[in-house]
Protein backbone atom coordinates (compact mmCIF):
# COMPACT_ATOMS: atom_id res chain seq x y z
CA UNK A 1 0.00 0.00 0.00
CA UNK A 2 2.61 2.75 1.32
CA UNK A 3 4.22 2.84 -2.33
CA UNK A 4 1.40 3.99 -3.91
CA UNK A 5 -0.51 5.71 -0.87
CA UNK A 6 2.32 7.74 0.16
CA UNK A 7 2.33 9.05 -3.49
CA UNK A 8 -1.31 9.58 -3.43
CA UNK A 9 -0.85 11.64 0.05
CA UNK A 10 1.50 13.85 -1.29
CA UNK A 11 0.26 15.02 -4.53
CA UNK A 12 -3.53 15.83 -2.57
CA UNK A 13 -1.99 17.38 0.39
CA UNK A 14 0.27 19.91 -2.47
CA UNK A 15 -3.24 19.91 -4.61
CA UNK A 16 -4.92 21.03 -1.82
CA UNK A 17 -1.93 23.68 -0.47
CA UNK A 18 -1.62 21.76 2.72
CA UNK A 19 1.19 21.52 4.88
CA UNK A 20 2.03 18.91 6.73
CA UNK A 21 1.06 21.00 9.81
CA UNK A 22 -1.67 22.29 8.01
CA UNK A 23 -3.32 18.76 7.48
CA UNK A 24 -2.20 17.28 10.83
CA UNK A 25 -4.64 19.82 12.38
CA UNK A 26 -7.74 18.88 9.98
CA UNK A 27 -7.47 14.91 11.36
CA UNK A 28 -5.81 15.17 14.91
CA UNK A 29 -2.64 13.85 14.18
CA UNK A 30 0.89 15.15 14.88
CA UNK A 31 2.76 16.86 12.35
CA UNK A 32 6.09 13.76 12.77
CA UNK A 33 3.08 11.17 11.80
CA UNK A 34 1.99 13.08 8.53
CA UNK A 35 5.63 12.44 7.57
CA UNK A 36 6.06 9.18 8.23
CA UNK A 37 3.11 8.37 6.37
CA UNK A 38 4.51 10.52 3.40
CA UNK A 39 8.05 8.72 3.69
CA UNK A 40 6.19 5.12 3.71
CA UNK A 41 7.43 4.51 6.88
CA UNK A 42 4.04 4.45 8.80
CA UNK A 43 0.16 3.85 7.75
CA UNK A 44 -2.82 5.32 8.94
CA UNK A 45 -5.36 3.55 10.69
CA UNK A 46 -8.47 2.66 8.95
CA UNK A 47 -10.39 6.25 11.17
CA UNK A 48 -7.66 8.00 9.74
CA UNK A 49 -7.44 6.76 5.71
CA UNK A 50 -11.52 7.67 5.93
CA UNK A 51 -11.14 11.24 7.59
CA UNK A 52 -8.33 11.78 4.67
CA UNK A 53 -10.57 10.70 1.92
CA UNK A 54 -12.76 13.39 3.69
CA UNK A 55 -10.39 15.85 3.36
CA UNK A 56 -9.77 15.16 0.05
CA UNK A 57 -13.31 14.78 -1.15
CA UNK A 58 -12.04 11.66 -2.90
CA UNK A 59 -12.82 7.76 -2.79
CA UNK A 60 -10.48 5.44 -0.81
CA UNK A 61 -9.47 3.48 -4.11
CA UNK A 62 -8.05 6.30 -5.26
CA UNK A 63 -6.20 7.38 -2.21
CA UNK A 64 -4.68 3.94 -1.73
CA UNK A 65 -4.59 2.50 -4.96
CA UNK A 66 -4.56 5.45 -7.01
CA UNK A 67 -7.80 3.91 -9.31
CA UNK A 68 -9.61 6.51 -11.34
CA UNK A 69 -11.92 8.54 -9.04
CA UNK A 70 -15.51 8.21 -10.43
CA UNK A 71 -16.49 11.73 -11.07
CA UNK A 72 -19.89 11.45 -12.24
CA UNK A 73 -22.30 14.41 -13.39
CA UNK A 74 -25.24 15.71 -11.07
CA UNK A 75 -26.51 18.58 -12.44
CA UNK A 76 -25.83 20.09 -16.12
CA UNK A 77 -27.18 23.54 -16.95
CA UNK A 78 -27.87 24.97 -20.16
CA UNK A 79 -28.38 28.65 -21.59
CA UNK A 80 -30.46 29.51 -18.38
CA UNK A 81 -32.32 32.49 -18.57
CA UNK A 82 -34.80 34.45 -15.91
CA UNK A 83 -35.95 38.02 -15.24
CA UNK A 84 -38.07 39.47 -12.32
CA UNK A 85 -38.38 43.92 -13.35
CA UNK A 86 -35.42 43.16 -15.58
CA UNK A 87 -33.24 40.28 -16.87
CA UNK A 88 -31.29 38.30 -13.95
CA UNK A 89 -29.72 35.02 -15.55
CA UNK A 90 -28.93 35.83 -19.28
CA UNK A 91 -28.04 32.05 -20.54
CA UNK A 92 -25.88 30.52 -17.97
CA UNK A 93 -24.21 27.16 -18.50
CA UNK A 94 -22.86 25.10 -15.60
CA UNK A 95 -22.10 21.61 -15.21
CA UNK A 96 -21.12 20.23 -11.54
CA UNK A 97 -20.10 16.57 -10.60
CA UNK A 98 -20.08 13.96 -7.54
CA UNK A 99 -16.61 15.46 -6.19
CA UNK A 100 -17.20 19.39 -6.95
CA UNK A 101 -16.21 22.32 -4.15
CA UNK A 102 -17.18 25.05 -6.15
CA UNK A 103 -17.29 28.69 -5.18
CA UNK A 104 -19.80 30.94 -6.45
CA UNK A 105 -18.30 34.32 -6.58
CA UNK A 106 -19.71 37.58 -7.90
CA UNK A 107 -21.11 40.81 -6.94
CA UNK A 108 -24.85 41.65 -5.63
CA UNK A 109 -27.38 41.52 -7.98
CA UNK A 110 -24.80 39.32 -10.28
CA UNK A 111 -27.78 36.31 -10.36
CA UNK A 112 -25.84 33.86 -7.63
CA UNK A 113 -28.88 33.27 -5.31
CA UNK A 114 -31.06 33.00 -8.24
CA UNK A 115 -29.34 30.48 -9.79
CA UNK A 116 -29.61 28.62 -6.36
CA UNK A 117 -33.50 29.33 -6.43
CA UNK A 118 -34.12 27.76 -9.99
CA UNK A 119 -31.77 24.58 -9.08
CA UNK A 120 -34.02 23.82 -5.93
CA UNK A 121 -37.48 24.76 -7.76
CA UNK A 122 -38.34 27.76 -5.76
CA UNK A 123 -38.98 29.88 -8.75
CA UNK A 124 -39.66 28.82 -12.49
CA UNK A 125 -36.76 29.24 -15.10
CA UNK A 126 -38.05 31.81 -18.29
CA UNK A 127 -35.95 29.50 -20.75
CA UNK A 128 -32.92 27.18 -20.90
CA UNK A 129 -32.91 23.60 -18.74
CA UNK A 130 -31.29 22.01 -16.10
CA UNK A 131 -30.74 18.87 -15.89
CA UNK A 132 -30.44 16.79 -11.94
CA UNK A 133 -29.11 13.61 -12.26
CA UNK A 134 -29.93 13.10 -8.39
CA UNK A 135 -33.11 13.20 -6.41
CA UNK A 136 -33.83 15.89 -5.45
CA UNK A 137 -35.75 15.36 -1.94
CA UNK A 138 -32.95 13.08 -0.85
CA UNK A 139 -29.50 14.03 -2.50
CA UNK A 140 -30.28 18.36 -2.26
CA UNK A 141 -29.35 19.86 0.98
CA UNK A 142 -29.55 23.89 0.62
CA UNK A 143 -28.63 26.25 3.79
CA UNK A 144 -30.17 29.98 2.33
CA UNK A 145 -29.03 33.08 3.01
CA UNK A 146 -31.96 33.93 5.51
CA UNK A 147 -32.33 31.56 8.05
CA UNK A 148 -35.25 29.49 7.27
CA UNK A 149 -36.43 28.73 11.25
CA UNK A 150 -39.63 29.10 13.40
CA UNK A 151 -38.77 31.24 16.02
CA UNK A 152 -41.55 29.76 18.59
CA UNK A 153 -39.68 26.29 18.32
CA UNK A 154 -37.32 25.58 20.70
CA UNK A 155 -33.94 24.44 19.20
CA UNK A 156 -34.64 20.51 19.46
CA UNK A 157 -38.24 20.72 18.23
CA UNK A 158 -37.08 22.76 15.50
CA UNK A 159 -34.90 20.26 15.04
CA UNK A 160 -36.93 17.24 15.47
CA UNK A 161 -39.03 18.97 12.82
CA UNK A 162 -36.40 18.83 10.57
CA UNK A 163 -35.31 15.28 11.16
CA UNK A 164 -38.51 13.80 10.76
CA UNK A 165 -38.16 15.89 6.99
CA UNK A 166 -35.20 14.18 6.22
CA UNK A 167 -35.44 10.33 7.66
CA UNK A 168 -32.74 10.94 10.36
CA UNK A 169 -33.06 8.94 13.41
CA UNK A 170 -33.81 11.40 16.72
CA UNK A 171 -30.94 9.77 18.49
CA UNK A 172 -28.48 11.82 16.26
CA UNK A 173 -29.62 14.91 17.31
CA UNK A 174 -28.11 15.36 20.83
CA UNK A 175 -24.57 14.48 19.49
CA UNK A 176 -25.39 17.18 16.39
CA UNK A 177 -26.51 19.51 19.09
CA UNK A 178 -23.01 19.31 20.79
CA UNK A 179 -20.48 19.41 18.10
CA UNK A 180 -22.17 22.35 16.91
CA UNK A 181 -22.24 23.84 20.53
CA UNK A 182 -25.75 24.39 20.42
CA UNK A 183 -26.40 21.40 22.86
CA UNK A 184 -26.80 24.18 25.83
CA UNK A 185 -29.57 25.27 24.04
CA UNK A 186 -31.44 22.97 23.19
CA UNK A 187 -34.73 24.06 25.51
CA UNK A 188 -33.97 27.63 24.47
CA UNK A 189 -36.82 29.37 21.73
CA UNK A 190 -35.33 29.62 19.01
CA UNK A 191 -36.24 33.27 18.52
CA UNK A 192 -33.85 34.00 21.50
CA UNK A 193 -30.42 32.57 19.74
CA UNK A 194 -28.32 35.22 18.59
CA UNK A 195 -27.00 35.47 15.06
CA UNK A 196 -24.47 33.78 14.81
CA UNK A 197 -26.32 30.66 17.26
CA UNK A 198 -29.23 30.75 14.33
CA UNK A 199 -26.54 30.55 11.10
CA UNK A 200 -25.04 27.59 13.02
CA UNK A 201 -28.71 25.80 13.59
CA UNK A 202 -29.56 26.21 9.89
CA UNK A 203 -25.94 24.93 8.85
CA UNK A 204 -27.15 21.92 11.44
CA UNK A 205 -30.23 21.42 9.56
CA UNK A 206 -28.53 21.21 6.19
CA UNK A 207 -26.01 18.95 6.85
CA UNK A 208 -27.51 16.32 9.23
CA UNK A 209 -27.90 13.95 6.71
CA UNK A 210 -25.86 13.16 3.58
CA UNK A 211 -26.21 14.50 0.30
CA UNK A 212 -24.81 14.55 -3.13
CA UNK A 213 -25.33 18.41 -3.52
CA UNK A 214 -25.47 21.02 -0.68
CA UNK A 215 -26.02 24.48 -1.62
CA UNK A 216 -24.57 27.19 0.42
CA UNK A 217 -25.68 30.81 -0.20
CA UNK A 218 -23.91 33.07 2.50
CA UNK A 219 -23.51 30.46 4.85
CA UNK A 220 -21.02 31.97 7.22
CA UNK A 221 -22.62 35.47 7.41
CA UNK A 222 -23.80 36.46 11.15
CA UNK A 223 -21.17 34.01 12.53
CA UNK A 224 -17.92 35.07 14.64
CA UNK A 225 -14.52 33.75 14.04
CA UNK A 226 -14.73 30.73 16.03
CA UNK A 227 -18.02 29.95 14.29
CA UNK A 228 -16.17 30.69 11.18
CA UNK A 229 -13.34 28.13 11.97
CA UNK A 230 -15.77 25.73 13.08
CA UNK A 231 -17.44 25.97 9.57
CA UNK A 232 -14.66 25.55 7.70
CA UNK A 233 -13.18 22.48 9.37
CA UNK A 234 -16.82 20.57 9.05
CA UNK A 235 -16.97 21.41 5.80
CA UNK A 236 -13.44 19.31 5.39
CA UNK A 237 -15.87 16.37 6.34
CA UNK A 238 -18.69 16.63 4.40
CA UNK A 239 -18.78 14.58 0.70
CA UNK A 240 -20.55 15.31 -2.08
CA UNK A 241 -20.58 18.31 -4.15
CA UNK A 242 -20.55 21.76 -2.81
CA UNK A 243 -21.54 25.06 -4.31
CA UNK A 244 -21.20 28.20 -2.08
CA UNK A 245 -21.76 31.36 -2.12
CA UNK A 246 -19.35 33.19 -0.56
CA UNK A 247 -18.27 36.46 0.34
CA UNK A 248 -15.59 35.17 3.19
CA UNK A 249 -11.75 34.71 1.90
CA UNK A 250 -10.64 33.98 5.09
CA UNK A 251 -10.16 30.18 3.91
CA UNK A 252 -11.15 29.33 0.61
CA UNK A 253 -8.05 28.90 -0.67
CA UNK A 254 -7.67 25.31 0.96
CA UNK A 255 -11.19 24.13 0.34
CA UNK A 256 -12.45 24.59 -3.06
CA UNK A 257 -11.45 23.23 -6.16
CA UNK A 258 -13.32 25.39 -8.37
CA UNK A 259 -14.02 29.12 -8.95
CA UNK A 260 -16.90 30.28 -10.86
CA UNK A 261 -17.00 34.14 -11.35
CA UNK A 262 -20.91 35.28 -12.30
CA UNK A 263 -21.24 39.14 -13.90
CA UNK A 264 -23.68 40.45 -15.41
CA UNK A 265 -26.26 37.38 -15.01
CA UNK A 266 -23.62 34.86 -17.21
CA UNK A 267 -20.78 32.63 -16.09
CA UNK A 268 -17.65 35.25 -16.80
CA UNK A 269 -15.54 32.73 -15.43
CA UNK A 270 -14.90 29.24 -14.72
CA UNK A 271 -11.63 27.74 -13.64
CA UNK A 272 -9.99 25.58 -11.23
CA UNK A 273 -8.37 26.61 -8.12
CA UNK A 274 -4.95 25.26 -8.91
CA UNK A 275 -4.67 27.11 -11.88
CA UNK A 276 -5.18 30.47 -9.81
CA UNK A 277 -2.69 29.41 -7.17
CA UNK A 278 -0.45 28.06 -10.53
CA UNK A 279 -0.02 31.80 -11.07
CA UNK A 280 0.74 32.91 -7.38
CA UNK A 281 -3.04 34.27 -6.77
CA UNK A 282 -4.87 33.90 -4.29
CA UNK A 283 -8.66 33.36 -4.95
CA UNK A 284 -9.41 36.92 -3.30
CA UNK A 285 -6.48 38.65 -5.76
CA UNK A 286 -7.94 36.73 -8.99
CA UNK A 287 -11.74 37.76 -7.84
CA UNK A 288 -10.49 41.56 -6.91
CA UNK A 289 -8.66 41.51 -10.61
CA UNK A 290 -11.38 39.87 -12.69
CA UNK A 291 -14.72 41.43 -11.10
CA UNK A 292 -13.39 45.06 -11.38
CA UNK A 293 -12.67 44.23 -15.23
CA UNK A 294 -15.31 45.68 -17.42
Amino acid sequence: MKNIFNHQLINLRRQKQLSQNDLANKIYVSRQAISKWENGDAEPSLEKLINLTEIFNTSLDFLILGHDDKNEKIIEIHDLKKAFDKPVLNGVDLDAYSHDRIALLGSNGAGKTTLFNLIVGLTSKDSGTINSYINNRKDLSIMAQENLLIDNLKVIEQLELSASMYEVEISQLDNLMKQFNLYAYKNNYVASLSGGQKRKLSLLMSVMRPSKLLLLDEPTVGMDLKSIDFFWKYMDHIGGSIITITHDFNQIDKFFSKVILMKNGKIFKNVAVNDIHSHNQTIEQWYRYFNDEV
